[in-house]
């Protein structure tokens, strides 16, 4: 008697994600390292806490601290499941960064300026652990994807105070977030459409062997 031959789709528990699909995640975690320290600026008090009427100990609570928790809480949510699932991670969490950058670039008072940062460091949080996860997956170039990620997050906090001190000096605090937010959308739709190749380009299912009968 004839016995179709069964067919499964080949899950590929340890299979290494291809090395592109970090860009997306990637590009956004550099852009919410950036935001830590770009309400800051080295030679003077910061456009924000001016704008907003804030204390230097309310700006470093509201902007910085907030920014840190909230990144640190969503680190492991971003991390855990972020090898195996990137895209569905990755994309919520950069929608979340972008809604807390524009709620900042418009925020009316130090109130809102504080969701506006939660908001952002969740995001970023979540999106720097998927990032990592993708990196510790990779079968090949791992060292060195870590190192020019690294690098490049080092520069995105030691550069922020001065390009967005330059910057607010010209135009307002505002557009550094109106800027930001476009790169953020950028990241957002890198992130999406790299996630949906990847998708495509899964293997089909593959024939499994049908035991011999006696």
């Amino acid at each position: 008697m004839y016995v179709p031959t069964p067919t499964q789709s080949d899950p590929q528990p340890t299979a290494a994600p291809p090395w592109w699909l970090v860009i997306g995640p990637g590009f956004a975690a550099l852009i919410g390292l950036f935001l830590v320290t770009v309400i800051y600026r080295f030679d003077g008090g910061s456009a924000v806490q001016i704008d907003l009427g804030m204390s230097g100990q309310s700006l470093l609570l509201y902007g910085l601290v907030s920014y840190l928790v909230a990144a640190a809480i969503a680190f492991p949510a971003g991390l855990l499941p972020g090898g195996r699932f990137p895209t569905p991670v990755a994309v919520p969490a950069i929608v979340l960064m972008l809604l807390g950058v524009l709620l900042v670039a418009f925020v009316p008072s130090s109130g809102l300026f504080l969701v506006g940062r939660v908001l952002t460091g969740l995001g970023a949080g979540a999106v720097l652990g998927v990032t990592v996860a993708l990196i510790r997956r990779l079968r090949s170039g791992r060292g060195a994807a870590a190192g020019i990620t690294a690098g490049l997050g080092v520069l995105a906090l030691v550069i922020a105070p001065v390009l967005g001190g330059l910057l607010s000096d010209a135009t307002g605090f505002r557009v550094v977030f109106v800027v930001a937010a476009l790169f953020v959308f950028v990241a957002l739709v890198v992130a999406a459409v790299l996630g949906i190749v990847a998708l495509t380009k899964k293997p089909p299912a593959r024939p499994v062997p049908y035991p011999p009968h006696g």
